[in-house]
């Protein structure tokens, strides 16, 4: 062979080579981008996975105090109808008992625990659910 064919040959074999390690490189970077991709999704379907679970974890606590309301309401209702029921009953045994009570006169001691019972009633009241109704025996009392 000549000198000719033997370059020749040599360019070619060279070229070869490059285009191989050319495509190798191209491969290389193919499967990087498709790596750092995959991490990619992986790492926002896990955001997406937790948010989720947040999502889901607020709806029943959302769903579990809009039961508590409704529970609460409820409970106010029926505690204010029987309140009306009691306040009836009341008046009506006082109206029955009018006759018996005319002229009745009430020692100090009777009077001044009606005012004291009046004043915590009233205190009760205006103070709303968050408090406790003090003791009757107009001692504060510790909770049990």
């Amino acid at each position: 062979m000549n000198n000719v064919a033997i370059w020749v040959s040599a360019g070619l074999l060279l070229g070869i080579v490059t285009v191989y390690e050319l495509r190798l490189m191209d491969a290389e970077g193919i499967g990087y981008k498709k790596g750092v991709a995959a991490a990619e999704a992986e790492c926002k379907q896990d955001t997406i996975d937790e948010l989720t679970v947040l999502i889901i974890s607020s709806q029943r606590l959302t769903s579990d105090a809009y039961a508590a309301s409704r529970a609460i309401t409820q409970s106010i209702a029926d505690r204010q109808q029987a309140d009306r029921q009691t306040t009836r009953e009341l008046r009506h045994a006082l109206t029955l008992t009018a006759p018996d009570r005319a002229g009745c006169v009430y020692d100090a001691d009777s009077l001044r625990l009606t005012n004291s019972a009046r004043d915590r009633a009233a205190q009760a009241v205006t103070t709303g659910l968050g408090r406790a109704v003090p003791s009757t025996s107009g001692h504060d009392e510790q909770p049990r």
